[in-house]
């Protein structure tokens, strides 16, 4: 019998995991993969030459770290030190007619009135952003309760709320496009650089984007974005390193199939292979999909209902390749947003984001070579169909949008094609298969008014008792410093039982 159960080893099922056996708890976490990490791992291809590719799976560029951020709470807590650090400028991003360089410090000032103008509307929307950032990062640092599920979670929210927060409040339901429109920012550069950064941090656009979720999605930069040495994977290691050697346990290449309830509370899990586990307390790593499918017909009708009402999440088509040092202009940032056209939607590879390796991480790929990630958002269902439907065509639209992506990370790497050693694609389909997360979705749910902060799913949204939910579909959403803040919420919630 173990105390805690977690299934799944992403970052926000390792930080639950690592916390509460640094606190006396007995855990096991149970990972199907090889690798702990979830989409915020790395992989590994030999060549047959003994040459050998580390590949960041999906997240490549980390922030948190800095005092205040979760990743900074975890590591005072657990006593570890994370293999990180920072980089500035954050990224690049190449618009059709422009070049902006994403700054985390002052230079972002000067940077953004050089290419969007420093007129009374766009310095208006920037100063607001960042002081409306400013007020959910402190906020955010105090590990608020959300969303209230208990009149307990009420009650531990009160003493984080400042006066201050009232500032927020006019902003409550507003969007971020709202936000421009009202300041009349027009300016088509602008609005495509918005759009483009809060599709990669919010999954939407301005149009629809919560804009108290949005200002803080637009403030990466600034926060501190990081650099994981090694690759992504190190971040998921330090982790285990610390779960097991505060005598937790955890178990690769065991994917869970069952979580298994009795009277409405969950006991245990059972695995693929019939293996079972028992627990007075299961946390799930995983999407509410997924959830409901390991809970099978003891799911509630009202997570049902939740999963039904749930806006639809996006895929990731990803590049990876293997280059030449000669493909990467010198003195040129490591990471890269690509938009292609102002008058084609985003994502689909009209827009890119591209992650390469430092020269002097020499564990990432052979002398003289670098390994770079390029992703683009998709739609999952039309994969999944070509999949199905028609295999030979699925292959092609695969090979096809590979080439697209391609072509779009020329605008950068203007030597790319002629200096590639090694090439892979990925889909949705491919995600699905390494993670089993639903239809190979990632990156969270889209940040609308509707679904972010105190109307996000939550801990409890599988409205199972002892069964809680971490990860990127719970609040407060994407990225490593996110869904870390989820662990850490588990780790309280159940501390405190």
């Amino acid at each position: 019998m173990y105390d805690v159960i977690v299934i799944g080893a992403g970052i926000g099922g390792l930080t639950t995991a690592a916390l509460l056996a640094r606190h006396g708890y007995k855990v096991l976490v149970l990972e199907g993969h090889i690798e702990p990490g979830g989409c915020a791992s790395s992989y590994e291809r030999k060549r047959p030459d003994g040459t050998r590719y580390v590949f960041d799976v999906g997240a490549t560029l980390f922030a948190g770290f800095r005092p205040g951020g979760a990743h900074h709470w975890v590591g005072q807590k657990l006593g570890l030190t994370w293999p990180v650090r920072p980089l500035n400028p954050a990224m690049q991003v190449w618009l059709p007619d422009a070049r902006v360089t994403r700054w985390g410090d002052e230079r972002w000032i000067t940077e953004r009135q050089r290419v969007f103008g420093s007129s009374h509307s766009t310095e208006s929307f920037w100063r607001t952003q960042e002081r409306t950032a400013d007020i959910a990062w402190r906020f955010a640092a105090r590990l608020p309760h959300l969303p209230i599920e208990t009149p307990a979670d009420l009650l531990q929210l009160i003493p984080t709320i400042r006066p201050e927060l009232a500032l927020l409040l006019p902003g409550l339901f507003s969007t971020v496009g709202r936000e421009l429109r009202v300041r009349g920012v027009l300016d088509r550069r602008m609005r495509a650089y918005v759009d483009g950064q809060l599709l990669i941090s919010a999954q939407t656009t301005a149009a629809q984007c919560a804009w108290l979720y949005g200002a803080v999605a637009l403030d990466f930069a600034r926060i501190g974005a990081h650099y994981a040495e090694g690759g992504a994977w190190s971040l998921a290691r330090t982790l285990v390193d610390s779960l097991t050697r505060d005598g937790g346990e955890i178990r690769c290449r065991q994917w869970v199939a069952r979580i298994l309830t009795s009277d409405g509370q969950a006991v245990g899990v059972e695995t693929e292979h019939g293996e079972r586990f028992e627990a007075r307390h299961v946390v799930a790593n995983t999407t509410h999909w997924d959830v409901a499918r390991m809970l099978g017909e003891a799911t509630p009708k009202a997570l049902n209902t939740a999963i039904a009402a749930a806006p639809t999440g996006w895929g990731a088509c990803m590049l990876y390749l293997g280059v030449d040092e000669a493909a990467i202009p010198p003195g040129l940032a490591e990471h890269h947003q690509i938009i292609v056209d102002y008058n084609q939607p985003l994502g689909e590879a009209n827009s890119v984001f591209i992650s390469i390796h430092p020269p002097d991480d020499a564990r990432r790929a052979p002398a003289g070579q670098r390994a770079i990630t390029i992703s683009t958002h998709t739609d999952v269902s039309r994969w999944w169909r070509w999949r199905k439907e028609d295999p030979a065509h699925y292959r092609a639209e695969k090979n096809a949008m590979a080439e697209r992506m391609l072509q779009a990370a020329i605008i950068a790497l203007p030597n790319l094609s002629q200096h590639i050693r090694y090439r892979q694609v990925g889909t949705p389909v491919t995600f699905q298969r390494y993670t089993h997360r639903h239809l190979g979705m990632v990156g969270g749910l889209p940040q609308t008014p509707r679904t972010y902060g105190l109307f996000s799913l939550g801990l409890r949204a599988a409205h199972i008792r002892n069964l809680l939910i971490v990860g990127d579909s719970t609040f407060p959403g994407q990225s490593t410093a996110a869904v870390s803040q989820s662990g850490i919420r588990a780790y309280l919630a159940i501390c405190s039982i």
